[in-house]
């Protein structure tokens, strides 16, 4: 999780920064921009690295509770034969 972190923060400031000082900004106002592009940036990528997390679990339960199913069913079937 620290490297979605990191790459979000890093990735939000150097983008704000861009933006900002192609706009003509001062630096110092870039800087501040910046700032607060590295704060938003980690904590977007924070939640989208969170709801990968979610979706990847949410995904390996359903496919073990799809695979359960399989075994019962063939398991009813030997038992019939």
């Amino acid at each position: 999780m620290k490297y979605f972190l990191l790459i979000g923060g890093f990735t939000g400031f150097v983008l704000a920064l861009a933006g900002s000082l192609h706009a003509g900004n001062e630096p110092v106002d870039a800087l501040k921009a910046a700032s607060i592009g590295c704060i938003l940036g980690a904590f977007i990528l924070r939640g989208m690295h969170a709801v990968l997390m979610s979706s990847i679990h949410a995904f390996m339960l359903d496919r073990a509770a799809t695979a359960q199913a399989l075994r019962r069913k063939l398991q009813e079937k030997d038992r019939s034969n």
